[in-house]
């Protein structure tokens, strides 16, 4: 089996760099990221694409059997609250007859929602827990 992180945890910086720099140049340049004429749009694709997968494929600190299982849920619930907002999305464009609510960062939305829930689990839960288990013993 391939481990999910495989990159050396410094990838997660240079992967944070990347999807800032992308973003960047789309505020900056406004290209048309879904022609396929269009360099720059490629290239703000390329590099968000590749900095969220950077800072998903890098290793933790510690990586052990608790770190897989968040991975793996969190890979979870990614793929439901993707397919969930997608149907979303295609019914509201169905009932409007508007293409315009199809979303054009579809594959980095399913990206970002695993961050959120990776690290969430990994670094704000037990802090959270901990201080609703603090005020109700007050």
């Amino acid at each position: 089996m391939i481990p999910f992180a495989f990159l050396n945890k410094r990838f997660k910086w240079l992967g944070a760099a990347l999807y800032l720099a992308g973003y960047g140049i789309y505020s900056y340049a406004q290209p048309n990221v879904m022609s396929v004429k269009d360099g720059t749009g490629l290239l703000v694709q390329v590099m968000v694409l590749a900095g969220l997968l950077m800072i998903i494929c890098s290793k933790q600190n510690t990586e052990d059997e608790y770190i897989n299982h968040v991975r793996l849920i969190s890979l979870q619930w990614a793929v439901l609250l993707f397919i969930a907002l997608r149907l979303w999305w295609k019914l509201m464009g169905y009932v409007t007859s508007d293409e315009s609510w199809m979303p054009q960062w579809q594959v980095n939305s399913m990206l970002l929602f695993y961050l959120v829930f990776f690290y969430y689990q990994t670094f704000f839960k037990e802090r959270v827990m901990s201080i609703i288990h603090s005020n109700r013993e007050k």
